[in-house]
């Protein structure tokens, strides 16, 4: 973002590769195993569908788990479920394909709008703006749950939007009106790879990958391959929850710019400068130096860069992100999955008094990914206490932000978000 706008269970994990089938959740339950947070600050009961591991009601679900991908089907390469589970990852065994498609589905109710010839996502929250990230989320969405009207109505508002470097300005209000110029490169890279997967899910949008990805590398990175937060030329200070590494590797292999690769670099040594030596966290915004920057700590932004980084360890098995990953997982799991709050200094002290935000429960679960079963259990009531608010979207503690981390994180543990 440009600004701040905003159970005890015995598991077992799967890891790809290991055995043949994962295990599912019950549908009669809306987490699988237990309740989720009914408000900021607060823990919701138990589920009445189901137990912590079987399920009573509802149909037998869809399984999340290692088992053989649909082929290419309705125009489609890639139709979800894709189940293209890391060997370098685990899983949580209550994960189930269904739980992305109704959060999903619940998402797009609430948030997707009509806008003239296209579609937006909009913040209901903040007079139903929208911002240049949310309509990223929502293709990075789309492409994986196979949704191509939805995809290509929000791609056709962000180019209907977009500023002389060829980036889309980062702040509209509910009419469509400019609140804000300049882009925002979280948004844009977003864009790109959901882009580059949708060329490789569909075909046909090669020539907006590549003219969006050559925009980025042009005026958001820096001379020394560092990732500048938006396209004023500023680098003074960085985001990083911006720092997406494995795209960077994707858009080097689409593109065949190797200087992508010298991003990806540049990105974990200026990790590792702004991270906290011990919990991994890092501030909102970071200086030069390393330094916390604009007075910030780990927040709103901060809090979706172990998903960055997890999407690394597990695609592509990169020791910087699982070195990374394993101090930010040992901070998290310590806290225990309820005790999870919206806010830290980056030494893990004086967290934030609302808990059961799934923007910050999400994430944190991704970090442990890498860790195979260390964090089964951990893992196993994070994934049933997002999953419950993602579908049901009735909780005071669901908006545009918190839903939309509660999905793309939903993908990432059930294995249906991968570079395909």
């Amino acid at each position: 973002m440009r600004a701040s706008l905003r159970l005890s269970a015995t598991a077992l994990f799967v890891v790809a590769g290991v055995g043949t089938l994962g295990c599912a959740s019950p549908t009669g339950d809306p987490s699988g195993g237990g309740g989720t947070g009914n408000s900021a600050g607060t823990t919701g009961s138990a589920g009445t569908g189901g137990t912590s591991s079987t399920g009573t009601g509802g149909s037998t679900p869809a399984m999340c788990g290692p088992q053989t991908a649909p082929g290419p089907a309705g125009g489609a390469n890639f139709p979800f479920p894709q189940h293209q589970l890391s060997p370098n990852c685990g899983y949580p065994t209550n994960c189930n394909d269904a739980d992305v498609m109704t959060a999903w589905n619940t998402y797009k109710t609430k948030m997707i709008v009509t806008n003239g010839g296209g579609l937006r996502v909009q913040r209901p929250e903040n007079g139903n703006d929208t911002v240049s990230e949310g309509i990223a989320y929502g293709m990075l969405m789309a492409v994986y749950l196979v949704d191509k009207a939805t995809f290509d109505g929000l791609w056709a508002y962000a180019k209907a939007h977009r500023n002389g470097n060829g980036l889309m300005n980062w702040h509209y209000d509910a009419n469509g009106g400019q609140v804000g110029s300049g882009a925002a490169t979280d948004a844009d890279e977003d864009m790109a790879f959901g882009l580059v997967m949708a060329d490789k899910q569909w075909g046909g949008y090669s020539g907006d990958a590549n003219a969006l990805i050559a925009a980025i590398l042009a005026k958001e990175v820096d001379g020394s391959n560092n990732l500048r937060p938006d396209d004023s030329g500023s680098t003074q200070d960085s985001n990083p929850s911006y720092f997406a590494p494995a795209y960077y590797k994707v858009f080097a292999a689409y593109t065949g710019q190797a200087r992508w690769n010298q991003v990806v670099d540049a990105t974990y040594t200026m990790l590792n400068k702004c991270a906290n030596a011990t919990t991994g966290l890092v501030p909102d915004w970071c200086n030069s130096s390393g330094g916390a920057a604009r007075s910030s700590r780990y927040s709103y932004d901060a809090t979706r860069t172990p998903f960055r980084i997890a999407q690394d360890a597990c695609w592509n098995n990169e020791s910087r992100a699982k070195t990374y990953l394993a101090k930010v997982a040992t901070f998290f799991t310590g806290l225990g999955p309820t005790n999870i709050k919206d806010g830290y200094n980056l030494d893990g002290t004086n967290p934030s008094t609302n808990a059961a935000v799934m923007s910050f429960e999400g994430p944190a679960a991704t970090s442990a990914m890498p860790s195979g079963t260390t964090y089964a259990s951990f893992m196993f009531q994070v994934y049933a206490r997002v999953s419950g608010t993602a579908k049901g979207g009735t909780s005071s503690a669901y908006n545009y932000y918190n839903g939309s981390w509660g999905v793309l994180t939903l993908l990432l543990m059930t294995g249906n978000m991968t570079p395909f």
